[in-house]
């Protein structure tokens, strides 16, 4: 089982460092490229889809591993389905640069698509005492589009400087392979593991300074895998709905984030989906970090989160 996982992730990472020069050329051919403007850091212009690099790689190495373990998880189809959705809202706007409603109804689409089928929370843990609370379906149905949506947001969010996305998925993304694993949810662990070798192949050409950005094509797609990876098991699986858990605790510094720039910018009186330089990235330049120290302060506290991550099922 273990091998499946580790071939997961080298197939993801072999194809993602031969895909993500091919996805520079694309963006280039097709004017897929990301412009200076006030609110962004980049001074240049730099092809913005690697993104797509990115998902093949993942559904590479994570097509690779199921077929090695002769397993496909349920709703695997269903996922695949809304990831392509996802995949074009994300093209689209990395080239034509949608409104944030129109990215929100594509966000909504994307995450209806498996949940219609199944792909649902069924239950949490109580809170207020022992044991679990089982939802209707209408709220399972809820609850899913609201924390695939809520993912997809976050990861976009803190897109916003060079490598900051890809390193922060990949140290999450290898922490979840780890904690599926040792819940034997194998084929689910080969999922992060794939998401993981993505990253980590793309990453020499998106730190600082980039030649490649992953675009919305590439953070939403992210969101949404570990969104949609985190409640494969969770119908019915009590092993698998640690993992949907850890997986908050993981990606804390992205949904803490975006929960503060939420509550910032209606406080502020703006609309919710208005951009803005407050972000924690941002902050940190403003301290007078350059971008490379920023990220790497980031990439600590996503360990941190990680590794507690780790001690708390080591606990339970």
């Amino acid at each position: 089982m273990l091998t499946a996982i580790a071939l997961a992730f080298l197939i993801a990472t072999t194809v993602s460092i031969v895909m993500t020069p091919l996805s520079i050329q694309w963006a280039q051919r097709w004017g897929i490229i990301a412009k200076p403007s006030s609110r962004k850091i980049h001074h240049a212009p730099v092809p913005s889809w690697g993104g797509i690099s990115l998902v093949i790689a993942t559904l590479s190495g994570t097509l690779g591993s199921w077929l090695f373990l002769k397993t496909i998880p349920d709703h695997a189809f269903e996922v695949l389905m809304g990831l392509v959705v996802i995949v074009a809202v994300g093209t689209i706007d990395d080239r034509f640069s949608l409104s944030p409603k129109a990215k929100l109804i594509g966000q909504v689409a994307a995450a209806t698509l498996p949940t219609a089928f199944g792909l649902r929370i069924a239950f949490i843990n109580n809170p207020f005492g022992e044991g679990y609370i089982f939802l209707s379906t209408w709220q399972g149905l809820l609850l899913t589009i609201f924390w695939i949506v809520a993912l997809i947001n976050a990861l976009n969010l803190i897109d916003g400087l060079d490598g900051l996305a890809a390193g922060v998925s990949f140290f999450a993304s290898l922490t979840l392979a780890f904690l599926a694993a040792g819940q034997k949810l194998f084929p689910i662990a080969a999922a992060f593991a794939a998401i993981a070798g993505a990253c980590m192949g793309f990453l020499p050409y998106n730190f600082h300074p980039a030649r490649v950005f992953m675009g919305d094509t590439g953070a939403m797609a992210l969101g949404y895998l570990f969104a949609t990876l985190s409640i494969m098991g969770a119908v019915k699986s009590a092993a698998a709905l640690s993992v949907f858990f850890m997986t908050g605790i993981v990606l804390a510094y992205p949904i803490l984030d975006t929960a503060f720039a939420i509550v910032r910018r209606w406080l502020k009186g703006r609309p919710i989906f208005s951009a803005d330089r407050e972000h924690l990235h941002h902050r940190l330049l403003d301290s007078g970090f350059d971008q490379r120290q920023a990220v790497l302060v980031l990439y600590a506290l996503t360990l941190v989160f990680c590794l507690l991550a780790l001690l708390l099922v080591k606990g339970a």
